[in-house]
């Protein structure tokens, strides 16, 4: 009487739900310990005796009794897929059980012994947490489209002091076509030679007018990012021409170095334009007191040798000691950055300019959308000449994550 005693206390101690059914006596339960009473909110007087029909539900209880058939049935322990109990109060409570046949060996009596943990609270947590990181996909997501509205809104800026360029550059091959109208309005002599070279140049002037507003439009549309293999010389000239009225208005001189060879990287040519335009006239802007205005595109491609990652990068995919990314530098000849701006460059609605020059979220979104290309951008004084660089480190490789590179100090 003793050691039932023992027992039964160490049963009623345990920290897990403990029940055994007889299965001569139509699976009634014979034992029913301290945790298994809170987990059913049901007592042992009012259980012992009885079995699962009389406690639970009919539909939960054709399920436990199909479970204790296949335990005897195959004669060893079964792990039971979790287990929902709705208690008296109307509460669902989760179980993970086991299940175990034994067999009294001086009575033959055939028990099922269930062996259940409360997983209600890891269950909840588990939903809290899913509902959690629903919540901050969906903040994410709203996130990026907010980020997107203020790339467009930043863009719709650059469109406004390009317009008047691109409208200026329309004018000249517009003023060709016309000067061959005039011409050949006269009359068109066969033996006339020049015929030929008016019409070659009336073709060339629908084409570079028709590449003019096709690059405006391109670059003024919206959508969401996507990005395809692009020949950077290309993204160059295409930015060039759109920008060449700032140029050429300012005085200043662009020279480009971008080999041949240099390897394709993925960009949404709309949005890369975006950046290169803002670092364009960005340069053109810090130029205009300088008496060399001189920009310089210059790209090459690296193996990174030397690779340190963000501390607060959240990408586990990050540039690997080896890979090959493309780096591309927008160098000016202007008076450089002051120290005490360095650090708030990319500070959103921060500039240098002028109230009512700049929204000061050129360079904030410039940032935003080379981080969206899996890539970085720095900007700093040149160490031995007078001016800036900006530098972009693009990878040659899809979905490549951030890092920080050690490279080539610019001159």
């Amino acid at each position: 009487m003793e050691k039932l005693s023992i027992v039964e206390s160490v049963l009623d101690n345990l920290p897990v739900a403990v029940f055994a059914k007889d299965a001569n006596d139509d699976y009634r339960f014979v034992l029913w310990n301290k945790k298994q009473e809170e987990v059913t909110t049901l007592a042992a007087s009012k259980a012992l005796g009885k079995n699962d029909y009389s406690l639970f539900s009919r539909e939960s209880a054709d399920y436990f009794r199909s479970i204790d058939d296949a335990v005897l049935k195959r004669g060893r322990l079964l792990r039971v897929p979790e287990e929902i109990i709705e208690t008296k109060n109307g509460d669902e409570v989760h179980l993970r059980t086991v299940k175990i046949p034994v067999i009294e060996e001086d009575t033959g009596r055939r028990l099922i012994v269930g062996i259940s943990e409360d997983i209600t609270q890891q269950v909840k947590s588990h939903q809290e947490l899913e509902h959690l990181n629903k919540n901050l996909v969906d903040t994410n997501k709203e996130l990026q489209e907010t980020q997107l509205q203020l790339i467009q809104a930043e863009k719709l800026e650059s469109i406004g002091r390009l317009a008047a360029g691109v409208a200026h550059e329309v004018k000249n091959p517009l003023a060709l076509l016309l000067l061959g109208v005039d011409y050949l309005s006269q009359g068109i002599d066969p033996d006339d030679k020049n015929v030929e070279t008016i019409l070659t140049q009336m073709r060339e002037a629908v084409d570079r007018a028709d590449r003019i507003v096709r690059g405006l439009v391109d670059f003024s549309s919206q959508r969401s990012l996507t990005r395809e293999p692009m020949n950077l010389r290309v993204v160059v000239d295409e930015v060039l021409l759109l920008v060449k009225h700032e140029l050429t208005r300012s005085n200043t001189t662009c020279k480009i170095n971008i080999p041949d060879d240099l390897p394709h990287v993925h960009l949404d040519l709309s949005k890369f334009e975006q950046v290169l335009i803002n670092l364009v006239i960005n340069a053109v802007h810090a130029m205009s007191d300088s008496d060399d205005k001189t920009i310089e595109i210059r790209a090459r491609s690296e193996s990174l040798e030397d690779v340190v990652k963000n501390e607060g990068a959240r990408k586990y995919e990050v540039f690997r000691t080896g890979d090959r990314v493309v780096i591309l530098e927008i160098v000016d000849s202007g008076s450089g950055i002051d120290k005490k701006d360095v650090s708030r460059l990319f500070d959103p609605f921060f500039t240098t300019k002028a109230t009512g020059k700049g929204t000061g979220l050129g360079l904030s979104v410039v940032r935003k959308i080379v981080n969206l290309h899996g890539g970085e951008i720095t900007i700093k004084n040149r160490t031995l000449h007078r001016g800036a660089v900006a530098r972009i480190i693009l990878p040659t490789k899809l979905d490549t994550g951030k890092v920080s590179v050690k490279s080539k100090e610019s001159k």
